[in-house]
This record gives C-alpha cells, structure tokens and sequence, in this order.
C-alpha cells in the first residue's frame, strides 16, 4: 500500500512491484471527470528534471487499486491535514440546488475489492451520511412514496381471496370459523423501495452516534430522528433484494436516495464481513478536493448575498466558463475559487490565474449576465476580479470579496485576492 498527500511525488521504490509503463496508460489525465477503468488519483509529469519526473498526486484525495488484480493500492490524503469534512459536507448541502452537481465531486466504485484504511473511512462516511439524510428528508417533506404491497394474514371479515389450503389448516381445523386466512395487495408506504431506505437510515443514526464529539452531531442526530419518524409506518424487515426503480417526475428524488442507501448497506456489510467492530474498510473511491473547495466557496456566497445574486458556472464557451458571477444592485463581481493551500506559488507567480479571470471580464457573454451594458464598447466598465484560496487562518471564515489593500493585486485594475478559512477539527 502506497500513502501519499495531494501534490507529493510518489518515490519510485515504492512502484518497483508495478509495470510503470502500464501504469502510465492506464492513468486518467482528463483532470475534470473521474474514469471509472482509469486511475484517478495520480498521473505521470514528464519533466527533464529528475527531482521531479514521475508519478505524482494532485488534487484528488481517496483510495484505488494500481494493478487489475487488486494487489497494490494507493490512498492520498488531503494536503491541508484535520479539514472538517463534516462541516465541509453540511455547508456546502445545506445550499445545494440540484443543478450544482454536487455529485459530480466525488465517485465511488461498490464492485471493485474494498481497502483497508481508517482514516479515510472518516472522510468518506460523513460524505454518504449527510447527502443521504438531506435527499431522505425531501422525500418525507413531500411524502413516501405508496404502491401495492402484497400481504396475506388471519383475517375477521374476507379481504382479497382467500387462501384455501392455509385458512383449512389454520381455521377449520382448529375451529375457528370466525376468522380466515386471506391473501391481498394494500397501497402503503410499506414498499421494498421505503423498507430499503429505513434499513439505510437506521446505519446512518448508528454511524451518527460515533460522531457525538463533533459539532454538528446535534445537528445531524435531530435530522436522523426526523427522518425516521417520516418512516414511522415502514417495516423494519428488510431483504436484499434487487427492485428497479421508474423515473417518476413526482418522486425522482428517489433514485439518489436508493443508490445512497445501496452505498451505506454495502458499506455497513463489509464491515460485518471483516469481522471488524469499526468500519475500517473503504470502497474504491475518489474525491475532487478542487471541486469540494469550490462547492464550499458558492455555499459561503450564498449564505452572504442570497441565492437569487449568485450565479455559478455560467457557461459562456468551452474557455470561459467562470465559478461564480454576483450581481446584487450595483455590486458586480467576477469570482473564481482556486484550491491552492498557499497562493503564493508558481502559478500565481506565473499569472495564470490573473490571466484567466481578466479574460472573463472581457467576455461579453458574461458580462451580459452581469447585466452590463455592451452596446458601446467605449463605455464598458470594468468588472471587479477576485481570487478566493483556501486558507487555515481562523479570522477568515467570511468571504471579503473586497479585502485591504494589501491583498489587491497593484498591476492589475479592481483584482483582488481573498481567503475563506478551510475548518479544521
């Protein structure tokens, strides 16, 4: 097993059991989509420079195999060390919408051969944990979900058809005329699909419980209950069954809901199966940290302007798609979220930001959508930039997009720099 942090070279004695060759080939350099037959979590930098030619993690943090016969895995850790990932998750759900793509953050792979490693079980299960019991309470604020459940039982009055065979060995038999053994179907909520979900919550409030130390355990113990008292009507049985679910326009936040509990049971068995108290085995998963630092970043903004003066990635061409545009009256700002623990590095001191953030301001496509007139290009305004990095700094918990002095940048007109505290635990 390979251990290494975000950005680190991984040192080629480690590698000495694999095909580097292979390896290379089989990596996902697509850096904006996850591979399910590729690898994820690291890629290969071809530099002359030897200190720094190889394998390398970037900004990807989980667990995956290196090799087809699940031998050697590498786990990567997150660069800045104790990030609450807890309050990350609940931050950043509590202002989701459902075209932000939260999921697109983070993948998880149920079929591949499950690694052992605690400590990225505590980054992953608050992740299933949180989203889980936010999409269950849409559910049970809209309603369950009815359908016809088959029952048979010992009946006062005939319901259905009778069971002839069962209600002679049950009834007759034994002399009770006054009842009889019926077969029915009844519309409930005590459906495969909700039992399935009721199994799902049940893990979750007990993983729930292990995190009474943490903040937000109140928090998400009182979302628990009110999730499970939604389910008050639903059996506790449950089977592993496999059911298939219809896209129902009235209820299609049921597919998530059902995938997520796939993912908690599943999760839950393979610890049973190691015979382990805890649950020290992870499935194959990835999660793009840039993206969760982006995701944190538009729920701090909305959280300070309101949902309706923040636009987030207005697509104005494959090159100009910036994270968030924030008009409320006569404020009008470009931002972008980059997830750099420092910002200053190389690439700011190459301007590769600045570069891109002044091309945004110069699109008309955006600066439409900041309802900035572009008639006469004479009279265009410029647009406020500012650059929001990571930082772990505790003064730093609001996003100032309009920071001292000291954090503009002096070449550039109204571009500015600014921070948002990352919480650590």
């Amino acid at each position: 097993m390979i251990t290494i942090r975000e950005h680190q070279r991984i040192n080629p004695s480690e590698l000495q059991s694999i095909d580097w060759e292979k390896l290379k080939r089989c990596v996902n350099y697509n850096t904006s989509a996850f591979v399910a037959s590729k690898i994820n979590l690291i890629r290969y930098e071809f530099d002359p420079n030897p200190e720094y030619d190889g394998f390398w993690s970037y900004f990807r943090i989980g667990a995956e195999w290196l090799d087809n016969d699940q031998t050697e895995s590498i786990i990567v850790l997150p660069k800045i060390q104790n990030i609450d990932f807890i309050e990350m998750f609940m931050t950043c759900l509590k202002s989701s919408q459902l075209d932000d793509n939260f999921s697109d953050i983070y993948d998880i792979d149920l079929d591949s051969k499950p690694i052992k490693s605690t400590v990225l079980n505590s980054i992953l299960s608050p992740l299933l944990i949180v989203q889980f019991l936010l999409m269950v309470r849409q559910i049970s604020e809209r309603g369950l979900r009815k359908g016809y459940v088959f029952k048979e039982e010992n009946l006062n009055k005939v319901r259905g058809r009778i069971d002839f065979r069962k209600n002679e060995i049950l009834n007759i038999r034994t002399a009770h005329k006054e009842r009889v053994y019926c077969k029915y179907n009844e519309f409930s909520v005590d459906t495969p699909e909700n039992r399935y979900l009721k199994r799902a919550l049940i893990i979750a409030s007990d993983m729930i419980s292990l995190m009474e130390d943490h903040k937000s355990y109140s928090t998400l113990k009182a979302l628990s209950n009110q999730c499970l008292s939604a389910f008050s009507d639903v059996s506790d049985s449950y089977e592993d069954y496999k059911f298939f679910t219809r896209n129902n326009k009235l209820f299609k936040e049921y597919d998530d809901a059902l995938r997520f509990a796939k993912m908690i049971i599943r999760k839950e068995e393979m610890a049973v199966n190691s015979n382990k108290s805890n649950f020290d085995l992870v499935p194959v998963f990835r999660i793009d940290m840039a993206l969760l630092f982006e995701h944190y970043v538009l729920a701090k903004l909305r959280d300070n302007f309101g949902f309706k003066h923040i636009i987030y990635q207005r697509n104005a061409g494959k090159q100009f798609i910036p994270d968030f545009l924030i008009t409320k009256g006569d404020l009008k700002v470009i931002a972008d979220a980059k997830y750099i623990e420092l910002y200053e590095n190389s690439a700011y001191a190459k301007g590769e930001y600045i570069k891109q953030l002044c091309g945004y301001a110069r699109d008309k496509r955006i600066l439409k959508s900041l309802n900035v007139d572009c008639n006469d290009e004479e009279r265009i305004p410029i647009v406020p930039c500012t650059l929001i990095y990571p930082t772990i700094e505790k003064n730093n918990v609001n996003i100032n997009l309009f920071p001292p002095e000291a954090n503009r940048v002096n070449h550039i007109v109204k571009f500015n720099t600014t921070s948002i505290k990352i919480p650590t635990i």
